[in-house]
Parts: C-alpha cells; sequence; structure tokens
C-alpha cells in the first residue's frame, strides 16, 4: 500500500497505445515539447471525495471538456473513460484514501507535444490524488476566513474564456502570496479589470444583503465553479435564489454574510474583509442552511470530519 501520497499510484495516457497506464505518482511529468509547458496550456479539474464517494461528476466532466473543446483538443477517448479512471484511481490506492478519511482528485488535460507527427498530435492526461488540508478546513469551518482585497486583477475574458478552469493561474498565487503578515491565513479578494469583485484565491464567493437576498459576481466575469453552481442548485431546494450582477467592495464591507465555496472546503463563511467585520463577525444564517443541505447531499458530516481528523493530525 502506498505510504503516503508521494507513494501513491497515478493514471497517465500512453500517447502510443492510446490507454492509461498505471505508474507512480513521481513518474508523472510534461514533455518540454509539450503545449502545457511550452503555453501553460493545462486544463485542470479538482474535486474531493466525501465518504470515500464521488459526486457531481457530470459537472466536472462537462466543463472539462467542454474546455477542451477551446483548445482543440481530441478529447472523446479521455471523456468517454473519465468516470471509470476516477474510480480506477481511488481503487488502486483504497487504502490509502480510508486512512486519509478523504482525498482531492486531480485531472491535468493538455494538448500534448507540439512536436510534429505523421499520426498527429495526441493529448497530454493524468490522473492522480492530493491531500485534502484538514487542518485548514476545521478553521474554516469553526472560525471563518478573514479576507483581504488583493493587487491583482482576474484575467479578463477576452484575454482567456472565464468557462476554462486551467492551471496557469499566476493572479490567484500572486495574490495568496502577499497575504498581511497580521493575517497570513486570510484569502485574497480578486478584482476584474472593471474594478468590481471576481473571486478570491481558492473560492467562488456569495454575498448575503440585509434584505436576505442572496448575489454572486456576474457569471461572465468569474470562473463558475462547479462548488459554486452546487451551491445554488441546493439553495433553489428551499427557495432561495442567485442573482448573478455586479459586486462592488462596499457590497462586501455591508453584507450580511459572505459565503465562500470551493472543490476542497465545499462551503464556508468569511468573517472580516481587511479588518472590517462582516455581519456580526460569526457563522450566519444562510451558510448554516447551506452546510446543512450540503451535508445531506453528500450523506456526511464534512464539517465534523475536518475537525476530528485535525485533531487526530495534532496529536
Amino acid at each position: 500500500m502506498p505510504a503516503s501520497f508521494r507513494e501513491s499510484l497515478a493514471l497517465r495516457l500512453d500517447a502510443d497505445s492510446q490507454r492509461f497506464e498505471c505508474v507512480p505518482l513521481n513518474s508523472l511529468s510534461w514533455s518540454v515539447h509539450d503545449a502545457g509547458t511550452m503555453y501553460g496550456a493545462i486544463l485542470v479539474e479538482r474535486f474531493r471525495t466525501y465518504g470515500g464517494r464521488m459526486f457531481d461528476l457530470d459537472d466536472r466532466s462537462d466543463r472539462l471538456f467542454r474546455s477542451a473543446g477551446f483548445l482543440t483538443i481530441e478529447s472523446q477517448f479521455i471523456a468517454s473513460q473519465f468516470e471509470a479512471n476516477c474510480q480506477r484511481l481511488l481503487d488502486l490506492n483504497h487504502e490509502l484514501v480510508e486512512l486519509s478519511g478523504d482525498v482531492s482528485i486531480v485531472v491535468l488535460l493538455s494538448p500534448g507535444e507540439m512536436v510534429e507527427k505523421t499520426n498527429g498530435h495526441s493529448p497530454s492526461c493524468m490522473f492522480h490524488l492530493s491531500p485534502l488540508p484538514f487542518g485548514k478546513l476545521a478553521s474554516w469551518y469553526q472560525h471563518g476566513t478573514p479576507l483581504t482585497m488583493g493587487r491583482y486583477c482576474s484575467v479578463p475574458t477576452q484575454c482567456w474564456p472565464t468557462q476554462i478552469k486551467s492551471r496557469s493561474r499566476l493572479p490567484y498565487l500572486l495574490s495568496a502570496s502577499n497575504a498581511p503578515e497580521s493575517q497570513p491565513e486570510s484569502l485574497a479578494v480578486l478584482k476584474t479589470v472593471r474594478g468590481t469583485i471576481a473571486d478570491t484565491s481558492v473560492a467562488n464567493l456569495l454575498v448575503v444583503h440585509q434584505d436576505n437576498t442572496i448575489a454572486s459576481p456576474g457569471n461572465g466575469e468569474i470562473l463558475l465553479g462547479c462548488s459554486l453552481q452546487l451551491a445554488e442548485r441546493l439553495l433553489s431546494r428551499v427557495g432561495k435564489s442567485v442573482e448573478y450582477r455586479d459586486i462592488l467592495e462596499s457590497d462586501l464591507v455591508s453584507a450580511r454574510e459572505i459565503i465562500l465555496t470551493g472543490s476542497s472546503g465545499a462551503v464556508w463563511n468569511a468573517i472580516s474583509l481587511d479588518g472590517r467585520v462582516i455581519g456580526r463577525g460569526a457563522r450566519g444564517e444562510v451558510v448554516g442552511i447551506l452546510t446543512e443541505l450540503w451535508k445531506n447531499h453528500v450523506g456526511m458530516d464534512f464539517v465534523d470530519q475536518a475537525i476530528q481528523l485535525a485533531k487526530v493530525n495534532n496529536n
């Protein structure tokens, strides 16, 4: 059994045989001639398991292979095996998954090598596991997350379609690396080039206004996260709708609640913005409702799981 994620098994598409082969994680690499290496053209999907099971794979695969269409990647073969490969990856590492509690599955896809071949270009594709940061998740769930206004803007859709989730995430990395020393655990909020709010360095956000209406930054200028879309569907079950529109910094400051949604953390709340308390500075009503809906959807209490595993890992 793999003793750690570094020793886990991964899946890699062999371009010659057009089959996915099982390889050690440390054997994964990109060719220097790959479009991913040369142009940063690497698509990514990252999603977590709940109780060792996968959820909402259609959302993930739909986004990945729509994005592949933007890059003219021939991906029908990969798409046809997407769910099976995700399950195979979990099966290959089942003891590590069980020992870890839950894991993230990461899928990487690029157009492949740019060197001319007689049989055309074959995409590069990899599936691997990554650990979940249960200590950080426990803190988010129990205490909320402070936010800071980042110094960098999100990439406008005129440069890179916002529907695409890629590994080229420099604005997020730069924003995250500029967290203030007083709040190193804070998440950076990125703006659009127009000055409206986009998203954070790791999550989409929802604003609950004082009149209890719920809004998200416009989906033409943000990476429309699968977790955000799930949150919208879950809230609709209790008669709450999400409006997509321009959000200003002043809207964040005056919000009753700010809810964060992301692949690893699912759903949690922000407590402050640049030191200014949001709402009551504590977990609000809507994030509480959404969290319970999420737990029911995945069939487990992922909040308690993170808290208990964080305690174990700290001992």
